[in-house]
């Protein structure tokens, strides 16, 4: 007994109709982690320019981001690191290992602001300020995406229903 199967040639626009439908709506051309390394990289610079400012600015514009992408907390969470203390540490670790005074001043701080006599301690409350600059920054960016209106070409079109009375 012998069996014939015809084969169809397969429909290329029944799967370029499913392909576009599941595709994001809000998808970006630049993937997160590209941003991520490009922001790093511009705080850090900026940190060793002294732009003090900078983590709060990318904070901004990854609130900016995350509003559009709806990131999760864990992920919010690491960009926050990302952007605000990994530059500015690795900036202090850079300057300490070029032979500048970084523990000592850190030391000198504390002891004048009341704190333990503790150079960790200081860098510590050094790295926080941009990790807040940042929670801030992200913050102020979410918010100030949902002061402005959706885009109503994203929104599903209306269905109307013709010769229904």
């Amino acid at each position: 007994m012998t069996t014939d199967t015809v084969v169809e040639p397969r429909d290329a626009a029944a799967e370029e109709t499913a392909d576009a439908g599941q595709r994001h709506p809000r998808a970006h051309p630049l993937p997160a982690p590209a941003l991520t390394a490009a922001g790093t990289v511009a705080v850090g610079l900026g940190a060793w320019a002294n732009l003090w400012y900078l983590p709060f600015a990318a904070g901004v514009a990854a609130g900016l981001y995350g509003a559009r992408r709806r990131p999760g907390p864990v992920r919010a969470a690491a960009l926050a690191l990302l952007l605000g203390p990994v530059p500015w540490g690795a900036l202090l670790a850079v300057r300490a290992l070029r032979g500048d005074a970084v523990a000592g001043t850190a030391h000198t701080a504390a002891a004048l602001a009341g704190l333990p006599a503790s150079a960790v301690v200081t860098i510590v409350l050094t790295l926080l300020v941009p990790l807040l600059q940042t929670a801030a920054g992200s913050w102020f960016g979410r918010a100030l995406l949902r002061c402005f209106p959706e885009d109503t070409r994203r929104q599903a079109p209306e269905r109307t229903t013709e010769g229904a009375s």
